[in-house]
């Protein structure tokens, strides 16, 4: 007998997230682009088991029609996923800009370098 183990994964992706820790927000950046192909595949596991449902087990109706929507929806998830790195690069355009082209003493900006000055006026 075969079992899925859905609940193991999820486990596991939870504490992914709960332990990351990027050192900066290229990373970050970078990181989005592998949130589409995760909840397309998480999508797709949904989906095989829908058919499952509807191909092989005995469910009522309603159940099955439930399962396919949820396989919808998360579709719908994947898709928003694809937005991040694409809005990622738009709305820090400047900063990456900083980063991929620093000026020359670009780390004197550093907010570590800074934080005698945080928040304070001059």
């Amino acid at each position: 007998m075969s079992q899925a183990h859905f609940n193991q994964a999820a486990a596991e992706m939870l504490g992914a997230a709960t332990v990351y820790a990027p050192e900066g927000m290229m990373q970050v950046g970078h990181d989005f682009m592998g949130f589409a192909d995760a909840y397309n595949q998480i999508a797709q596991a949904f989906g095989t088991m829908a058919r499952h449902a509807d191909e092989e087990f005995p469910l009522h109706d309603a159940i099955v029609d439930h399962m396919k929507e949820m396989h919808a929806d998360l579709r719908r998830v994947a898709d928003l996923a694809r937005d991040l790195q694409p809005m990622f690069r738009k709305f820090h355009q400047e900063d990456i800009a900083r980063i991929a082209s620093p000026r020359k003493g670009e780390r004197k900006w550093d907010l570590a370098n800074n934080r005698d000055f945080i928040g304070g006026g001059f």
